[in-house]
């Protein structure tokens, strides 16, 4: 394997699992063979902390999980064959520029209220020069705006991924705890940006 790839969680608000999305793509991503990193670029450490938590408790994660500076992801250190997820804070950090310049991917997870949809629009501004798209999560199937709002995005020729993330207890109960066996919607979200990277035939499941 000759490849790298690097993708980075972004989103200019707070409270849209970009943390949980960036520590269960990586779980699908081991589970499947790849060589996997998380860096965490969040001055609030919430990727560290789940990593010692669950270190502490026991169940230690299949992958590490490193602090990044903003200059730091400028010259990402990395090995032929790895999958390296960044995740970032909410805001305009110089660590989201950074990540987004450093990607492959963007990444934009975003619930399905109309506060986090809200902020998705500013957030594929900044991430214009990269490819970029946008994961439902956080979505409860009972509600009528897990239909209206990604409805909207998608009759706004948003770059929407097919796969949603239900909120399942499972994956709410999670933080600083090893992966649970059952990664719920984000395998298949996983296979889903294998293939719009052109990976699905690199990976030996």
């Amino acid at each position: 394997m000759v490849w790298i790839v690097i993708w980075s969680l972004v989103h200019t608000k707070g409270g849209v699992a970009k943390t949980t999305t960036c520590m269960f793509l990586a779980a699908a991503a081991v589970r499947r063979g790849m060589p996997t990193r998380v860096v965490d670029a969040d001055p609030q450490g919430s990727a560290s902390s789940w990593a010692d938590r669950a270190a502490h408790l026991g169940t230690p994660l299949p992958f590490d999980v490193v602090p990044a500076t903003a200059a730091g992801l400028r010259e990402l250190p990395s090995q032929p064959g790895e999958l390296i997820l960044v995740d970032t804070p909410p805001g305009t950090a110089a660590a989201i520029d950074a990540a987004i310049d450093a990607a492959d991917l963007v990444i934009i997870p975003t619930g399905p209220r109309a506060a986090d949809i809200d902020r998705v629009w500013p957030t594929l501004d900044i991430t214009a020069h990269r490819s970029t798209t946008v994961l439902l999560t956080l979505v409860d199937m009972r509600k009528v705006e897990a239909v209206e709002m990604p409805r909207g995005l998608i009759e706004a020729n948003a770059p929407v991924l097919r796969n949603i993330v239900r909120n399942l207890t499972a994956i709410e109960r999670s933080f600083g705890r090893g992966i649970p066996r059952y990664l719920g919607d984000y395998s298949d979200v996983f296979d889903e940006l294998l293939a719009s990277v052109g990976l699905e035939k690199e990976i030996t499941v």
